[in-house]
């Protein structure tokens, strides 16, 4: 009995193990829903936004560690898709982004709501392929799903066009399509002994952790080689996540929001092993001296073009983080206890990064500090909760201020560094772990982006709570004002309505915070709530308090260029 092409794609997506199909609907793929139709395995979610929609993919691939799946109609959908794929590529997270497209006979005329699709999503995608024969359909979805985990995990783009998906097929046999998983590529033995003859030489070793660590589930591994070698554990930006923040060694990050005193340890590293990180922007800012001069560095990457890309590297080890960890435990002869300065000097920075923790919680100024909100969070977040955040200063205080036990706790916007979309990648971590308390912080620049979703997370029950930080400011680009431009605001005020009320209204929780006295109850109160319905907590604070910016040094040296 024939199907069409469009049921083939759901058929195939429901056999892979999708169970939610996140989108907003359009006429162009009605053949793909209708095979979703009255389905107990499978379903289709709604969004109000498309780009919310590749958002709460992404999120739910990050915490799930399977690709999650976005789906849009040609024209407007997919460009407002594309925002969301592109913090999915930055962040590294698998999904599955299928469009639909003109029929082809209208196709290379200017039809109605044509566009190149493929040409858009190919900078922000691994692989991008328009589906022109009915009976590839379900191979290609296959194939699509599978490329998102393959190698460095990633977004995929799957073009179907609206007549491809009404011919009718062979229904497809699932049993030549899923296979088994892939073997995660293993070091080579060579390198592996050279990188343990500089480990077990090294003086003051640190071992710095990415997102690759977090894909291959190797949290325990770093730890063990940590212990091994006496060697402080440090991450990269937004994946401070890699190890329990109880283990006496792991120091956080060294990107944004590492201590002056985590930054003077780290540069007198005379080795650092970095482990799945691909020393991006966002960490080092390709900075000359992130690493002091003659620090060795091994670098392990599942993609041979980030080894020595911007640092050159002593040994360079291509291959899946675990794997690599796995083969250095295994010849690494040290038992640790040998470097007990190196490991005083640790201890000492745990101590000045917990103290700048504490010292936060007698900031209680009127309006709010931002700092203090965190420091409040801190005090009441559940160990097991997933906390997201949007790019911004206020919420980006979470690299100073939270800390975390379990791995996949903390999804951060990456390299992409965009506002808005904290709180859609909250509702897809949401649904990939429906038993884990999801908080969103957010600033009201922020919220205001993707705040329609709130009507989403109410119609579909996905209860998570948003903390919006909440001082009237685009904050950021106040900074840069305040910093260099002598205090010329311009831009950077906007207007809010009373969020508490806003969640109301969609019958959401809302409650309001403008005393910090009331900070830890409120929020207690939200995660509690937080359960069962989505929260929103409206925290009024000042618009003058945020960290100096980044990028300061090439501000100043703009600045001071100018005539």
């Amino acid at each position: 009995m024939q199907m069409t092409a469009g049921h083939a794609v759901a058929e195939v997506l429901a056999q892979l193990g999708v169970r939610k199909v996140i989108g907003v609907v359009g006429s162009c793929m009605l053949e793909i829903l209708d095979g979703l139709y009255g389905r107990e395995d499978i379903r289709f979610l709604s969004t109000r936004h498309e780009q919310a929609a590749a958002l709460m993919a992404d999120g739910y691939g990050r915490i799930a560690g399977k690709p999650g799946v976005c789906i849009a109609t040609n024209g407007p959908g997919a460009t407002n898709l594309l925002t969301g794929v592109a913090n999915a590529f930055h962040a590294q997270s698998p999904v599955l982004v299928i469009t639909g497209a003109p029929m082809m006979k209208d196709m290379f005329r200017d039809s109605s709501q044509e566009i190149d699709q493929q040409a858009i999503f190919r900078p922000v995608v691994k692989w991008s392929v328009q589906v022109r024969k009915p009976e590839l359909a379900a191979a290609l979805t296959w194939e699509a799903y599978q490329r998102t985990m393959a190698g460095v995990p990633g977004p995929v783009h799957l073009d179907l066009p609206r007549d491809v998906l009404n011919e009718s097929v062979e229904p497809p046999d699932m049993g030549r399509l899923i296979r088994g998983e892939v073997a995660a590529p293993a070091p080579e033995a060579v390198a592996v002994a050279a990188a343990v003859r500089l480990l077990e030489k090294a003086r003051r070793p640190v071992l710095l952790a990415g997102g690759g660590v977090l894909w291959s589930e190797a949290g325990d591994e770093v730890v063990a080689l940590s212990k091994r070698l006496d060697a402080p554990v440090m991450c990269s930006t937004g994946r401070d996540d890699v190890a329990p923040q109880s283990y006496p060694l792991y120091l956080g990050a060294i990107g944004r929001g590492a201590l002056p005193e985590a930054r003077a340890f780290f540069e007198q590293a005379d080795l650092v092993l970095v482990v799945g990180a691909s020393l991006g922007h966002l960490t080092t800012f390709w900075r000359p001296d992130f690493f002091a001069p003659g620090t060795k560095l091994i670098h392990v990457a599942r993609d041979r073009n980030n080894i020595g890309r911007v640092y050159p590297a002593e040994v360079g080890i291509q291959a899946d983080a675990g794997a690599a960890l796995k083969a250095l435990l295994r010849l690494v002869q040290r038992k640790g206890t040998g470097r007990p300065g190196w490991l005083r000097k640790a201890a000492r920075v745990r101590a000045a990064q917990e103290a700048h923790r504490n010292k936060a919680s007698r900031y209680n100024s009127r309006p709010i500090d931002p700092r203090r909100a965190h420091a409040a969070l801190r005090k009441v977040l559940p160990r097991d909760a997933v906390v997201t955040i949007d790019a911004g200063v206020g919420p980006g205080y979470v690299y100073e201020y939270q800390t975390f036990e379990r791995p996949r706790s903390l999804l951060a916007p990456q390299g992409l560094a965009a506002i808005g979309v904290g709180y859609p990648v909250g509702l897809g971590a949401k649904l990939a772990a429906p038993d884990r308390p999801v908080v969103t912080i957010s600033g009201d620049g922020s919220f205001l982006y993707n705040g329609a979703e709130l009507e989403t997370a109410v119609r579909e029950g996905i209860p998570t709570t948003c903390i919006i930080l909440n001082n009237f400011n685009y904050g950021s680009e106040r900074a840069y004002q305040k910093f260099y431009y002598d205090e010329r605001y311009i831009g950077d005020a906007i207007g809010n309505p009373p969020f508490d009320e806003y969640a109301r209204l969609f019958g959401a929780a809302g409650l309001r915070v403008t005393d910090p006295a009331e900070l830890e109850d409120a929020f207690g109160e939200a995660v509690r709530l937080g359960r069962d319905r989505p929260v929103l907590v409206d925290v009024l604070c000042t618009a003058d308090v945020f960290p100096e910016p980044r990028r300061k040094e090439t501000v100043k040296a703009e600045r001071l260029a100018k005539p």
